[in-house]
């Protein structure tokens, strides 16, 4: 199996587990079972964390902190938990529903980030552009676009893209994003 084949795999199984989450944790808190609420965020941060959506994990982290310290989560980062999720789910859907991919190409022949969606296409401007200005939160925009990237360009070049991210080399990142687009 394929590196894509096998994240599409765990994503679908993601999405299969934790598609009616919100409205476990919800039952749980409405009955006042903090152990069980507990345990739902917490399993959640590490799926989260194991799928690289990483707003996600940190909003279960904060609803699985608040809940151990003996306190009710509040409804706003409930609710901020239930909207992260509902998009992370909303971006697994449209990476699995999308059509199969053709085989990898040669290692000399990038994959194209150009066949995306417009939204898509817009988020890798952005990130781009980022990368451009040397900003600093082009990471943190990378990291939400990671399930694309690794659709589109496959793990050997997302690791070598996240490498160059990691030592804040924006130049080298930018250039592999565009050797992926085909640029």
């Amino acid at each position: 199996m394929d590196d894509r084949a096998l994240f599409l795999r765990v994503l679908g199984r993601f999405a299969g587990d934790y598609r009616d989450l919100a409205a476990r944790l919800h039952a749980a808190l409405d009955a006042g079972d903090a152990v069980l609420a507990h345990r739902i965020a917490h399993t959640l941060k590490g799926a989260a964390g194991m799928i690289e959506a990483n707003r996600l994990r940190q909003l279960a982290l904060e609803v699985e902190l608040a809940l151990k310290a003996g306190g009710a989560a509040p409804l706003a980062l409930i609710a901020a938990l239930d909207e992260e999720l509902a998009r992370v789910l909303a971006e697994v859907d449209a990476l699995l529903a999308a059509p199969e991919m053709p085989a990898p190409a040669p290692a000399s022949s990038p994959a194209n980030l150009s066949t995306t969606s417009p939204a898509a296409r817009e988020d890798l401007a952005r990130l781009r552009d980022m990368l451009d200005l040397g900003d600093g939160r082009a990471p943190d925009l990378a990291a939400q676009l990671r399930p694309r990237l690794l659709a589109s360009m496959g793990s050997e070049k997302v690791a070598a893209f996240d490498a160059a991210l990691r030592r804040f080399d924006f130049e080298n990142a930018l250039a592999l994003l565009e050797q992926a687009d085909g640029r």
